[in-house]
């Protein structure tokens, strides 16, 4: 079993920690797909488990995981204050 640490969790993104490789998933429904999802070709998911986030994470080093989780959260709030 792999062993993966939530560092940060905002909306549906999570950044992720796993033997000091970080990156950003995003969780629905019980899936888990690696962001950014154009990385690999495609949005594969996998089961919102430790094993499953680390088979779907793009890993990088601890900034540029932060970096893109801003990013994503904030677009995240950009649609939501559209929307509503």
């Amino acid at each position: 079993m792999t062993t993966v640490s939530v560092v940060e969790e905002k909306g549906s993104f999570r950044l992720v920690a796993c033997d000091g490789r970080f990156a950003v998933v995003e969780a629905r429904a019980g899936q888990v797909f690696g962001m950014p999802d154009d990385v690999g070709g495609g949005r594969e998911g996998a089961t919102d488990t430790p094993d499953g986030i680390a088979s779907v994470a793009h890993w990088t080093g601890e900034e540029e995981a932060r970096a893109l989780m801003r990013d994503l959260s904030g677009q995240g709030d950009q649609l939501a204050r559209r929307i509503w």
